[in-house]
């Protein structure tokens, strides 16, 4: 039997899908916009790219970060792992749920925002810091395996096949806040270092 949070997960998604999308604060069409440009920074194998994402709680004036880093390795076109940062204030054993949706245009040239109608996918804290207060959830490989199947997802796959992804935190005191990234500027970018990195030839 599933978690009674998790039957409720989807209606939470959808309800922040419907007020960001009606909100000027998320304008789909603009998914490209420097608020979402990807910081890279050269390492010793390969590169980093990591975003910063700031939002508030409902109530609260000060605002959080999420933070994404994808290492890429140069001899591979996989990155080595996604990671995921999030202040500890969340409710750790919950994890982060993960969503993704596509944008188009309707006939009357509006964008909206179509949801994947596959399960949210729960992603596990792989260590909280007490002391740096975050929370961090990584896939490696990009990969996060399925705990009913044991059947590998493919997280990476999905960053570069949808046009947003949601992250839903959920905090002791019940609330939740859904944090969307567009994801147009990191599958430019990607595939930009991924060329450079790459032989044609290779792998």
């Amino acid at each position: 039997m599933k978690p009674i949070l998790f039957v409720f997960i989807p209606f939470l998604f959808a309800d922040a899908v419907n007020s960001q999308s009606q909100s000027n604060n998320f304008n789909v069409a603009d998914s490209a916009g420097k608020s979402s440009q990807w910081e890279i920074q050269n390492v010793e194998q390969g590169k980093l790219m990591l975003l910063d994402v700031p939002y508030k709680r409902q109530g609260q004036d000060s605002s959080d970060d999420l933070t994404i880093t994808v290492a890429k390795d140069r001899a591979h076109k996989r990155p080595a792992f996604i990671a995921v940062i999030v202040p500890d204030n969340v409710q750790q054993p919950t994890g982060i749920y993960l969503k993704f949706s596509k944008s188009y245009k309707n006939e009357d040239g509006k964008w909206n925002v179509e949801m994947d109608k596959s399960d949210p996918i729960r992603v596990q804290f792989e260590k909280c810091d007490d002391e740096k207060k975050i929370c961090t959830a990584r896939l490696s490989g990009g990969y996060i395996s399925d705990p009913n199947t044991d059947e590998k997802i493919d997280i990476f796959q999905r960053f570069m096949e949808f046009d947003h992804v949601y992250f839903l935190l959920t905090y002791s005191d019940g609330s939740h806040k859904s944090v969307p990234v567009p994801l147009a500027s990191f599958k430019e970018q990607y595939k930009a270092i991924n060329a450079e990195d790459v032989p044609t030839f290779g792998r």
